[in-house]
């Protein structure tokens, strides 16, 4: 996590999202709703980065998107757009498909407030159905599985710190990074 930006997600985690319910993602029968998500210490709502695939689990177009999931006032839960501003703190600086096969696509995003690359596979399940698994850096650990990231605020417009949660791929153990913001 840029250590310079965390200070921006901590603006923005204080916006509260909008409800703007004409402006919820649909879903079509291959896209994958979570392939991981950013939550913050001030509620439970979060943003979760869904993924367009089509019928053999490929990318469609920029493929990964951003998205608030409300559980604030569950039931039900509620989904909607980010708003204006929240692309600045939750948005995707570059995304691009690496390599294409039969049964599924090897992808990379970057989120502007998360320079380490994020590399996300996807495939045709046993079920049938699609699959990702995103991958990163996580306390040393390369090609971790990306679980999701906890932004604790510390105030109005601050943050306290950030902890990147994931998977050892190789051990099956959950590995974790503290980020703190620079003073």
């Amino acid at each position: 996590m840029r250590r310079a930006a965390i200070p921006l997600i901590g603006a923005v985690a204080f916006l509260r999202p909008t409800p703007s319910y004409a402006d919820e993602p649909n879903f079509g029968a291959f896209d994958i709703p979570t392939v991981f998500f950013i939550d913050k210490s001030d509620d439970r709502n979060r943003v979760d980065y869904g993924m367009r695939l089509d019928e053999r689990c490929g990318s469609k177009g920029d493929a990964v998107f951003p998205y608030w999931r409300e559980f604030e006032h569950a039931p039900p839960v509620r989904t909607h757009s980010l708003g204006t501003l929240e692309p600045l703190a939750y948005g995707i600086a570059e995304q691009r498909v690496l390599r294409r096969s039969p049964t599924g696509t090897e992808s990379m995003i970057r989120l502007k407030q998360f320079p380490r690359p994020i590399f996300i596979s996807t495939q045709k399940g046993s079920d049938g159905h699609c699959k990702a698994l995103a991958r990163t850096t996580i306390a040393g650990v390369d090609g971790a599985q990306l679980l999701s990231v906890h932004v604790q605020l510390a105030g109005f417009l601050s943050v306290a710190y950030v902890i990147v949660k994931g998977r050892n791929l190789s051990t099956g153990q959950l590995v974790e990074e503290r980020q703190m913001p620079r003073n």
